[in-house]
């Protein structure tokens, strides 16, 4: 078994740096431009972070299986070339933040598949060992499954970056208002009945060692059932889905299209209140319609409030 090397966080911050020093990474994060929003909802108020940033501009925003980066990952982007026989690690070439790396199968797999209990594993297994040697950040994880969760690559990959500094999603206040998540017939994933859009959380257990194998799969099944029951009964053609975690929480927003009148591209870091934007444009059209109208636009209705009992899965 090929394990995580204890060194991880150092060996990925070595490797960042000198990657971005060779110019193997497209990234131009000292002339980025960042702004905090709050945007209100039924007199809540709800953080977002714009930024800009150009290299996002030569980010390809579909890939195809022929022509597939993660297929001969490039050495100089690799950081553990293999993690537990079926994974690597390795960055995003195009990073929104320092450090922003992926964990890829190394068969392929397609971005429309849920994650398998493996892959939720070694998910929490690199967020803990960030949490507990990166201290002074907060790492999340993220994946786009479907033909409109934004995803720009077929090859089945979960991504991880860093979150701003004194910013907290709404996905975490939230989680917060509730003990850990049981996933059982009577226990409802948490919803925000302020925000316009459906959107599935549950609070993890404070001791990680509780988060077993079959703890996260089961809790990811739950919210996963709860979005699928809000696509079907929308009458989607397509199972599409942003899914974000920490160590402290899971969410799952369903998707009805990847992108916000065909001008702007939007995957889960929107859903965590991370809006990217390649260009000044993009920002002032999240600045004027505001940031809750476009995932509003992006998802389906809030169902806050649904019983067990009206779930039809």
């Amino acid at each position: 078994m090929s394990e995580l090397p204890q060194d991880f966080q150092k060996r990925l911050y070595e490797k960042y740096d000198t990657a971005l020093k060779g110019g193997f990474l497209i990234f131009n994060g000292e002339s980025a431009t960042k702004e905090i929003l709050t945007a209100e909802s039924n007199g809540s108020p709800y953080p977002f972070e714009l930024t800009e940033l150009h290299s996002l501009q030569k980010r390809p925003e579909s890939g195809s299986i022929n022509d597939n980066p993660f297929a001969k990952p490039e050495p100089e982007l690799t950081i553990v070339p293999s993690l537990h026989e079926d994974f690597r690690v390795v960055f995003n070439k195009f990073p929104v933040v320092p450090a922003h790396f992926m964990v890829v199968t190394k068969e392929f797999k397609s971005q429309n598949t849920p994650l398998s209990p493996s892959e939720l594993v070694v998910t929490m297994e690199l967020l803990k060992n960030l949490k507990e040697n990166d201290k002074e950040k907060k790492w999340f994880a993220f994946y786009n499954c479907g033909p409109q969760s934004g995803a720009s690559q077929p090859h089945k990959h979960i991504q991880f970056m860093t979150l701003p500094e004194e910013f907290t999603p709404y996905a975490e206040s939230l989680a917060k208002t509730s003990p850990h998540f049981i996933p059982n017939q009577f226990q409802e994933p948490l919803q925000d009945p302020n925000l316009p859009y459906a959107h599935f959380v549950a609070r993890l257990p404070e001791n990680t060692s509780e988060l077993t194998e079959d703890l996260l799969a089961m809790t990811f099944v739950s919210l996963l059932q709860r979005a699928c029951t809000v696509l079907r009964d929308n009458g989607c053609d397509h199972i599409s889905y942003n899914f974000c975690a920490t160590t402290e929480y899971m969410m799952i927003v369903p998707r009805s299209s990847g992108k916000y009148k065909d001008i702007f591209g939007i995957n889960s870091c929107g859903m965590m209140g991370l809006f990217l934007c390649k260009d000044a444009e993009l920002v002032n059209v999240v600045k004027e319609t505001g940031p809750l109208n476009i995932l509003k636009e992006l998802g389906f209705p809030n169902v806050h409030g649904q019983a067990s009992t009206e779930y039809h899965y």
